[in-house]
C-alpha cells in the first residue's frame, strides 16, 4: 500500500511540473514593467505590441495586481479613445481600491471634460474627491481643472466681454465653468484669478454635488455661451459650457453692476 501511494505521489508531482503555476506570474510582472519602460521612452508601437502579446499569453494566470497594471497600460497606450474609457471604467468598477483607480478616475474626468460631458466630469471628480481625499492625484486633478493664470498682457481684452444683466441671470440656463473643486480654498483661488482678470465670476454649489463650482456668465443659448467660453479660454483659463445654471446655489459673487453714467 505504501509503495502504491508513494508511486501515486511521484506521478502527481511529475504531472504538476507540466502545469504552469501562478508563481510564474512574477516573470509577467517584470514584463509589464518593461512595457511601461518602452512607453516612457516614446516607443509606443513596440509597447502596444508587447502588451498585446502579454494579454494573449499571460493574462489568464496573472495575479489581480498584474491585471490592473495591464488594464492601466492598455488604457494609456490604445489609440482608440473608447477602448481607453472602457479600460479605465473597468479599473474603477472592478478594482475600487486598486493602485491605479484614482488615476483612472482622473483620466475619465479629463476625457469627459474635453468632450463637454459636464455631468460625467463632475461625477468622476466627485468620486475622486470622496474616495481619495488625501490622494496626490486629486490635487493634480484640481490643479489641472483650475487652468493657467491668465497672462497680464491679455487681460485688457476682457473689456470686450459683455456685462451681465441681473434680471436675465435668474432664467438663463447656460453658463461657462472654469473649474470645480472639493476644496473651497482652491475654488476661491481660481475665483480671485478670474476676478483679477475682470470677469464676473461666482462660486456656486449644485444639487447632488459636493464640489464648489467656479462659473462665469449667464446665457440664454448655448451658442452665446460657447462664444464666450472661447474668449475666456483666450485669456488663459480652462472653460466648459454648462446648461444647469438655473439650479445653482450662490456661495459668492463678484458681479459688476452696470453704471448709470
Amino acid at each position: 500500500m505504501i509503495g502504491r501511494l508513494g508511486g501515486i505521489g511521484l506521478l502527481i508531482l511529475a504531472m504538476s511540473s507540466l502545469v504552469p503555476l501562478p508563481g510564474g506570474a512574477q516573470t509577467d510582472a517584470i514584463r509589464l514593467q518593461e512595457i511601461e519602460q518602452l512607453a516612457q521612452n516614446g516607443r509606443s508601437d513596440e509597447a502596444r505590441t508587447a502588451l498585446l502579446s502579454w494579454w494573449e499569453k499571460s493574462r489568464v494566470l496573472a495575479s489581480r495586481e498584474e491585471r490592473q497594471y495591464a488594464l492601466w497600460l492598455r488604457g494609456r497606450l490604445t489609440v482608440d479613445p473608447s477602448q481607453a474609457v472602457r479600460d479605465f471604467q473597468r479599473l474603477v468598477v472592478e478594482y475600487p481600491a486598486g493602485p491605479f483607480t484614482a488615476r483612472a478616475l482622473y483620466r475619465l474626468a479629463q476625457e469627459a471634460y474635453e468632450r463637454g460631458h459636464t455631468a460625467d466630469f463632475e461625477r468622476h471628480m466627485a468620486s475622486l474627491s470622496r474616495d481619495y481625499p488625501g490622494s496626490s492625484v486629486l490635487a493634480e486633478a484640481e490643479a489641472w481643472v483650475s487652468g493657467a493664470t491668465p497672462p497680464l498682457a491679455t487681460r485688457s481684452a476682457i473689456s470686450e466681454l459683455p456685462v451681465e444683466d441681473q434680471d436675465d441671470a435668474a432664467t438663463a440656463p447656460y453658463s461657462v465653468q472654469l473649474g470645480a473643486f472639493s476644496n473651497e480654498g482652491r475654488a476661491a483661488a481660481l475665483f480671485d484669478l478670474a476676478r483679477a482678470a475682470d470677469l464676473n465670476v461666482r462660486l456656486v454649489r449644485m444639487p447632488e454635488s459636493n464640489l464648489v463650482h467656479v462659473r462665469v456668465g449667464h446665457f440664454e443659448t448655448s451658442i452665446e455661451a460657447t462664444e464666450f467660453s472661447r474668449r475666456v479660454t483666450g485669456l488663459g483659463f480652462t472653460a466648459a459650457v454648462v446648461s444647469d445654471a438655473q439650479d445653482e446655489e450662490l456661495v459668492r459673487s463678484s458681479l459688476r453692476v452696470p453704471s448709470n453714467d
